[in-house]
């Protein structure tokens, strides 16, 4: 991770690689570790940071195993809430505004004190 709220990675799916940059959510509860991705709706968590980085990871991967696998990756982000560009294979996530109206998750997590949160853009592409 470069940061600890930002995780980057590339998938070599042979014909194309899937380049994926997300800003995530992190917060202790409970003496649990939790990583989100509001983009995504995706959590990972643990006993540990490092436990929950793993878990997200795992879990992003079977995301892009199945949406890809499946050819489903754009259908999915749209549903999500991102705009997709297929020719291009361009993907943009949805706006922060979007997601507050959207995402009740997100919503209640970011009025919580101790959650650690980027505001940093990110990026999909499927090249």
């Amino acid at each position: 991770m470069d940061a600890p709220n930002r995780v980057n990675a590339v998938y070599d799916r042979g014909n194309k690689k899937i380049e994926i940059t997300l800003d995530l959510l992190y917060w202790i509860d409970d003496d649990i570790h939790f990583y989100y991705s509001a983009a995504l709706d995706l959590t990972g968590y643990g006993e540990s940071e490092d436990e929950a980085r793993s878990s997200f990871q795992t879990t992003l991967n079977a995301f892009v195993d199945y949406t890809d696998n499946n050819k489903t990756v754009f259908a999915e982000l749209e549903r999500l809430g991102w705009t997709t560009n297929k020719t291009k294979k361009r993907i943009n996530p949805p706006s922060e505004e979007d997601m507050l109206l959207d995402n009740d998750t997100y919503k209640q997590l970011l009025e919580r004190p101790d959650i650690v949160h980027s505001e940093t853009n990110f990026g999909f592409a499927l090249i």
